[in-house]
């Protein structure tokens, strides 16, 4: 994808871009370029709208070609300079930026010809950037423009130009109006899964439900006006949930997205159609068959994969809730108001602490926004605040833990664990399961001597037995105590331990219990068939491992096949490629040469992989390795891989 970005200039206090409004336009602009996650931004580098996208792109990572006319010193006294000092430091610090890059448009001066230049040189260099089907992407890619506009102005508009001649031109147009203050801003309350969360709709595959929010309600719901607010939060305590309720019932919009088919969303959805007669929006993935009650309900469908949401899918989806926002505030939606036609909407009391409220929404805006930029920096900046801010200590503790398991979803384990690790212990009941779940991958991660990473390894699964036990029957603690003991039993071997093999029983046994737990769940099953694999081959399980490995063989491809895989689900794909490697490797007449479905699947996996996926992948054919399996089988499956990320390795 590759968005294009253009607008209005900063005006004075009474004009339609005020200094008021900067840094809420700011804020919008990093939420759709962190969202949307754009391969390049193009736009030029004016004061006000250009510098801030420039800007919001680069926190994002984003590489930003900035279009300006033949002279950049001419462009900056004629664009920039002359709206104060502020504005030129901006220019100066982006343009030297390394992923910032100045296109000077030959013969275009620094006058109203040269900008009309300009304007038409950056969407064709935009449109000339594109890649197209089977050059370096399985699909077209899609061109987006941002265009920070109140609507046409007497005379020439640059803007509104670029605008018109992009959706003339079939792209997406997202507008953001200049005036608009966050205070100002009518409120979307949306109600959605979050997170990764195993789908009841699709046999228990996993979905990626944040997809959704970043890259199709965000934009959409930024585009119509809104101020797009959903609650992530488990907590129990009184006042999230009273901000809750009193969200659902005043938010200016309400949207479900069924993803799942969620029950706490669709509990909240029957609150707001209890209380509202109007103003609530239904999507869901295409897949979904709602329940029987809201069969006559009108609901937005889209297109996604369970783990991602393409370029395409992304623009096809946002398009069609653009025009369904248009349509929402028309007559009543709510199926009890469709009955009972004369009920009166339900005025619940005054905020009793409408200000902490505030405070609460605002921190979970920032931690949303700076998850989306991956700004590990400014998550433990919100940390140092929300610490001295006064709040009660369920409040804290509440924010703290949104931080905590925020810096772990990017990867960032030691500052993860040190905010969570004092809120594991003052859960005592193990209530809090996902930070529990959370907090024990931190210690399977944490970097370490072996000895040291041993102890802390130990510590992970006496934490995941004791949830276990509390909460038992999940597959992802179960996959959790696995991946710990395998991971002692791998750094046992290294130090040449002869009591290696107890944790390679513990592994086995939890990989199998989660797979059991979770039969649609392939991770422990996967783990449990190559674990068990393994000890028959290398170490002394003989027979009856084997005969287990090879029953497994069946289950766990089912598991992984249910569905059809796409050509970015990563996992599946690296998923059958083991599965065809243990099945080579349980052959007695087996050939010294990988098989061809493994070399396959890996090599489609590795094309859609991050780097983190890589190293998981890499690791595992090396643990292989290790163990005793063929070189000469292993080797070229690893050299399928590109070379893994830097970070925590065995």
């Amino acid at each position: 994808m590759i968005v294009v970005f253009t607008g209005r200039r900063p005006s004075g206090p009474d004009g339609v871009f005020p200094e008021a409004a900067v840094d809420w336009l700011e804020e919008r602009l990093k939420l759709l370029f962190g969202g949307l996650r754009p391969r390049l931004a193009v736009g030029s580098a004016a004061a006000g709208t250009d510098l801030l996208a420039a800007g919001a792109a680069l926190s994002a990572g984003i590489p930003v070609d900035l279009v300006v006319t033949e002279n950049p010193e001419e462009f900056v006294g004629a664009s920039v300079a002359d709206k104060g000092p502020q504005w030129e430091e901006r220019f100066r610090t982006l343009t030297s930026h390394t992923k910032a890059s100045l296109v000077p448009v030959p013969g275009a001066k620094a006058d109203d010809d040269g900008f009309r230049a300009v304007n038409q040189a950056l969407l064709n260099h935009a449109r000339d950037s594109l890649h197209t089907s089977g050059e370096e992407a399985d699909e077209p890619e899609e061109l987006v423009v941002v265009a920070v506009t109140e609507g046409r102005r007497a005379g020439e508009d640059h803007t509104e130009s670029l605008a018109l001649s992009a959706k003339a031109l079939g792209h997406l147009v997202l507008r953001l109006n200049p005036s608009q203050s966050r205070s100002a801003a009518q409120t979307a309350f949306v109600a959605m899964p979050y997170g990764g969360k195993a789908d009841s709709t699709r046999e228990l595959k996993r979905f990626e439900a944040d997809e959704s929010w970043h890259r199709v309600l965000v934009p959409a719901l930024l585009d119509s006006g809104y101020r797009p607010i959903r609650t992530d939060l488990e907590a129990g305590l009184k006042s999230i949930d009273a901000r809750m309720l009193h969200s659902i019932n005043t938010a200016d919009l309400f949207v479900a997205d069924l993803a799942t088919l969620n029950p706490n969303v669709l509990w909240e959805l029957g609150v707001r159609h209890a209380w509202r007669p109007s103003a609530t929006l239904l999507m869901a993935p295409h897949w979904v068959t709602p329940p029987f009650d809201l069969g006559h309900s009108t609901i937005q469908r889209y297109e996604r994969g369970m783990k991602k949401v393409s370029d395409r899918q992304a623009v096809a989806a946002i398009g069609k809730l653009k025009d369904a926002l248009n349509a929402t505030q028309r007559g009543v939606d709510s199926p009890v108001w469709a009955v009972f036609p004369t009920l009166e909407p339900v005025e619940l009391p005054p905020d009793a602490d409408g200000e902490l409220y505030s405070r609460l929404t605002r921190y979970s805006e920032e931690i949303s926004l700076a998850t989306a930029l991956r700004d590990a920096g400014k998550l433990l900046d919100i940390a140092d605040r929300v610490r001295q801010d006064g709040l009660s200590v369920g409040n804290c503790h509440t924010q703290l833990e949104q931080i905590g398991l925020a810096l772990v979803t990017l990867g960032d384990f030691d500052e993860g664990r040190e905010l969570l690790e004092p809120l594991a212990a003052a859960d005592v009941s193990f209530g809090r399961v996902h930070m529990q779940q959370r907090y024990a991958l931190t210690l399977i991660h944490r970097d370490g001597t072996p000895e040291k990473r041993l102890t802390y390894l130990k510590e992970a699964e006496r934490r995941l037995l004791l949830l276990d036990g509390r909460r038992p029957g999940s597959s992802e603690t179960l996959g959790l105590l696995g991946s710990a003991a395998k991971r002692a039993f791998e750094l046992a071997l290294r130090l040449g331990q002869k009591n290696a093999l107890p944790h390679l029983d513990r592994a086995i046994e939890a990989y199998h219990s989660g797979m059991v737990a979770d039969p649609g769940d392939y991770y422990p099953g996967i783990n449990a068939l190559a674990l068990v694999r393994v000890r028959g081959q290398h170490f002394g399980g003989g027979q009856g491992d084997l005969a287990l490995a090879e029953s497994l063989l069946p289950v766990v491809r089912f598991a992984v096949e249910r569905r059809k895989i796409g050509p970015n689900d990563t996992w599946e794909h690296a998923t059958v490629a083991e599965l065809a490697l243990h099945q080579h490797l349980l052959d007695k007449d087996m050939a010294p040469v990988p098989p061809v479905e493994a070399l396959h699947h890996y090599t489609v996996a590795a094309h859609s992989a991050d780097g983190a996926e890589l190293s998981s992948m890499r690791r595992q054919l090396e643990f292989l390795l290790a163990v005793g399996d063929r070189p000469e089988v292993i080797g070229p499956l690893l050299a399928a891989l590109a070379a893994p990320a830097e970070g925590n390795t065995m």
